[in-house]
């Protein structure tokens, strides 16, 4: 009788579990920052895109630094490849900036955010081009790369948090019919 009811118990804890997990609300918290579709597509898809891209290009500028870090020589050949796919993650989250300008359209505040993020970008992509450069020597140096790669990962931290920042600010303008109230400082 005991194994019955233990069994029973479970099944309802299961059951609750699902009903939580397939609740409306949770659906569009998971599909889309809570926001409906009209309200997600004034956010733009060109921050969503570029969002994606730096997150990738500083996935790979991490994962490059931590091989440089274990070796103090690398294969040129692995280099390379790595190092193209870091500038391929790097160019599509500048093209995606771009079309992120076009959708802010006269937005002051995302239009400065994307400034900003632009020089980020534009800064890691100097850097990159050192990096890359290193990447295609008959020898590469471990701690050439790791240097290079600490820099750009440095550069898509900012980049990747203003980011963050500006697509909040938009889905917050989205939800509330486009107004921004700025909450009073404190002093």
């Amino acid at each position: 009788m005991s194994c019955n009811r233990g069994m029973l118990c479970m099944l309802v804890a299961l059951f609750i579990a699902s009903v939580e997990v397939a609740s409306p609300g949770n659906a569009t918290a998971q599909s889309g920052y809570g926001l409906d579709y009209t309200q997600r597509s004034k956010v733009g898809a060109g921050n969503q895109q570029s969002y994606r891209s730096i997150r990738r290009a500083r996935n790979d500028a991490e994962d490059m630094y931590s091989h440089s870090r274990d070796l103090k020589n690398i294969d040129p050949a692995e280099a390379k490849e790595k190092s193209e796919e870091l500038g391929q993650n790097l160019s599509k989250a500048q093209k995606a900036l771009a079309t992120a300008r076009k959708e802010a359209g006269n937005d002051a505040e995302a239009l400065s955010a994307l400034k900003s993020i632009e020089k980020h970008l534009a800064a890691a992509a100097e850097q990159h081009k050192m990096l890359h450069e290193e990447c295609c020597k008959d020898a590469v140096e471990g701690s050439v790369c790791m240097k290079h790669c600490s820099q750009i990962l440095a550069e898509l931290d900012k980049a990747q948090a203003e980011q963050a920042a500006l697509i909040r600010s938009m889905e917050m303008k989205a939800k509330t019919g486009g107004t921004s109230k700025k909450t009073p400082q404190r002093q």
